[in-house]
């Protein structure tokens, strides 16, 4: 009987190391092949285009080729606008890419700069995705005005989504509109706070806001 019992502990242990495993932090899922030569080409892209610093006159010996350049960063595009659209890939990698995709329009590459396009893969990546840096990138378009128009309710409410992420950048931005009452309501208790962690998280722009603020850059909550 002991025997037995001892067989049933050790069966329900091995079985219940995946359930268990389930509950740690997920791990990113690996780069495709093609994320691989879609970085790949904007690298070449950017060697193709540095040229050589302090001298008036490019040479073509000097290894600029604006042609090539371009030609690679659309094979990016194309890449990444394929991956972005491919759902049925796991969230995180679909996501990625289209923040990826979003950063390409935003900075005009491979493509003429359009923010509006950008705001749409940003968003999906954001909302949908739940990529952090995406909901970062939005919000910065949005309270800056950069394609148009400053939409602070719209910043305030992706920097609360990316602050939700654990991304100190969105908590530094919400509690700094949260602080000035822009986007929404003023509560300078909950943005001193969401400054403050953002600041011991090593995020200096925080940190300068505590400070010009007058405000404690943390303050020890028990």
């Amino acid at each position: 009987m002991l025997i037995r019992s001892l067989a049933l502990f050790c069966l329900f242990a091995f079985s219940a190391v995946p359930a268990m495993a389930q509950f740690g932090k997920a791990e990113p899922t690996p780069k495709s092949a093609d994320e691989y030569f879609a970085e790949r080409a904007l690298r070449d892209a950017s060697r193709l285009t540095a040229g050589v610093s302090g001298r008036d006159i490019i040479k073509p010996e000097d290894g600029m080729d604006l042609a090539r350049a371009e030609a690679r960063m659309e094979e990016a595009l194309q890449i990444y606008q394929r991956l972005c659209g491919d759902r049925s890939a796991p969230q995180d990698q679909w996501a990625r890419n289209c923040f990826a995709l979003g950063d390409m329009y935003r900075r005009g590459m491979g493509t003429v700069q359009d923010y509006e396009r950008a705001k749409i893969h940003y968003s999906a990546a954001c909302l949908d995705g739940r990529h952090s840096r995406a909901c970062l990138q939005q919000a910065y378009i949005a309270q800056k005005g950069s394609a148009g128009a400053v939409d602070n309710d719209q910043a305030r409410m992706l920097y609360e989504a990316a602050c939700a992420l654990n991304e100190p950048g969105g908590c530094a931005g919400l509690g700094n509109m949260m602080y000035m009452g822009l986007g929404g309501s003023r509560n300078r208790p909950r943005a001193t706070t969401l400054l403050q962690d953002a600041c011991v998280a090593d995020f200096d722009w925080a940190c300068t806001r505590l400070i010009e603020y007058g405000l404690p850059t943390r303050l020890d909550r028990f």
